[in-house]
């Protein structure tokens, strides 16, 4: 027995260079069938994944073009109901845009009329009596949240519009009036809508009249605003919001307003 050995132990053949070299193979070629079955399979994997991804941009691309479609139609829509509400605004305004509130409420009603047409002769003596017409002179309710002790305004409707025009500018600039006519004022009877798209535009009049720049009100509603001798015409609170920005002035605040959808568009690349 060879020394070393146990007795009674299987005999082990001798390591040869051939032996290892088979056994090397052996082993070699069980790592490359592992290797292409794990290579087949994440090959098939990888086109699975393709498939679903062209599969996931066609949707998409689908989707984006839906999605495109309702928001162009969006826009159109509320540009539309936008004029439509301008309209409707406009002939609402139209309607009462010769009425004049303001009459205290402490006259008795049968002396109303002759009263108001005194005041208004201290403010527009210049025009004549026969166009100085007067119509629908009344009360008018008073909201309830307003304080009892207050007296209702009274609204009427000035024949003529250059007149009442007239009036409505006579009366912020003319002072030492009499006494009986210190506290009257007068002001032009707007529609609801219209105060709600004036109170839109806040900011924009707010920054102008700080910066002391001159605007006035045009109608359907706009602002027509007059810096450095030009006339600029504002729209929308969008338009009047850009034309701030380029002039260098910060509004207090920037103008909410309801934001539209926007088109997508179909670039996949990441950029």
């Amino acid at each position: 027995m060879a020394p070393g050995t146990l007795e009674g132990a299987p005999a082990v053949a001798p390591l040869t260079t051939e032996f290892l070299q088979q056994a090397l193979d052996k082993q070699s070629q069980q790592l490359i069938s592992i290797w292409q079955a794990s290579v087949a399979e994440l090959k098939r994997d990888l086109q699975d994944l393709g498939s679903r991804m062209a599969h996931m941009e066609t949707k998409m691309e689908e989707l984006v073009d839906a999605h495109n479609t309702s928001a162009r139609w969006i826009h159109t829509i509320t540009a539309q109901l936008n004029q439509c509400e301008a309209k409707i605004m406009d002939l609402e305004d139209r309607s009462q845009r010769s009425n004049v509130q303001g009459i205290s409420e402490t006259l008795l009603p049968a002396h109303l009329l002759t009263y108001v047409n005194n005041f208004f002769k201290l403010l527009v003596p210049d025009v004549p009596t026969d166009i100085l017409l007067l119509d629908r002179l009344h009360r008018v309710l008073k909201p309830q949240q307003i304080s009892a002790s207050l007296p209702r305004e009274g609204l009427l409707k000035v024949h003529y519009f250059h007149v009442k025009d007239l009036i409505m500018k006579r009366s912020r600039i003319v002072k030492d009036l009499p006494a009986e006519y210190a506290f009257v004022q007068v002001f032009s009877d707007l529609s609801a809508a219209t105060l709600r798209q004036r109170k839109a535009y806040q900011k924009v009049a707010e920054t102008l009249h700080e910066h002391r720049i001159l605007y006035r009100w045009g109608f359907p509603i706009h602002l027509i605003i007059s810096r450095n001798g030009t006339t600029t015409v504002i729209h929308t609170v969008e338009e009047g919001m850009q034309l701030l920005h380029q002039w260098n002035l910060s509004p207090a605040g920037e103008a909410s307003t309801p934001t539209l959808p926007r088109i997508v568009d179909k670039d996949w690349s990441l950029a």
